[in-house]
């Protein structure tokens, strides 16, 4: 179950000089405070979603929101408003979704980097992800491999889901022929997305 929400946070507050109670018409008893909201999953702070605020009377306790603000009130808290700052820890969930889409790149580069040597370079035991012209995902295994060729044996199964694809792969699942491919062929297959996973 994920658990998300929003929360205020105080982040600053401005006693009246000039403002008036309207409700026990006291001046300067007014108490204006700034809250800053934000999103957070599973308690982890996302980022700001806006500010909100109140005033109260220190004489009369009398609280107001900023709805219920007349103009004057209204206008010196809009001036705090502006003026106050949130914590910077309010950004804490985007800083670490940032840092994962960061290192998911890098991840992906590093596997890409790694998928190309692999096909330039194949060895047995590599299994190659691929799509069938059905829009079923399937692999094959490589058995042998040659100086121009590259020798395959199909796994009779084929899955749905690309995600899903790891549930096929097992060795009892290969087939006992195989066949070959060329290097050049099979690299035609990876650069145009046909072969899009390779596992050593």
């Amino acid at each position: 179950m994920i658990i998300y929400g929003s929360k205020a946070v105080y982040i600053k507050s401005e006693q009246s000089k000039k403002s008036i109670c309207i409700s026990c018409g006291t001046q300067g008893s007014l108490t204006l405070s700034v809250f800053r909201r934000h999103a957070h999953i599973f308690w982890i702070p996302l980022f700001p979603i806006g500010k909100k605020g109140m005033s109260q009377c220190q004489h009369c306790k009398n609280v107001l929101k900023t709805k219920e603000m007349p103009e004057p009130i209204r206008k010196e808290y809009d001036i705090l408003k502006n003026k106050a700052k949130g914590p910077i820890w309010q950004f804490t969930g985007l800083g670490i979704l940032v840092v994962l889409i960061a290192w998911g790149s890098y991840v992906n580069g590093q596997d890409k980097k790694l998928e190309t040597e692999y096909i330039v370079s194949p060895m047995d035991g590599d299994i190659y992800e691929y799509k069938i012209e059905t829009n079923s995902y399937s692999t094959l295994k490589v058995t042998s491999v040659s100086k121009d060729s590259v020798f395959v044996s199909p796994n009779e199964y084929e899955i749905s889901k690309k995600s899903r694809i790891y549930k096929i792969n097992k060795s009892e699942n290969y087939s006992e022929f195989s066949y070959g491919i060329s290097k050049a062929r099979l690299k035609e297959m990876y650069e145009s997305g046909e072969i899009f996973d390779i596992n050593r």
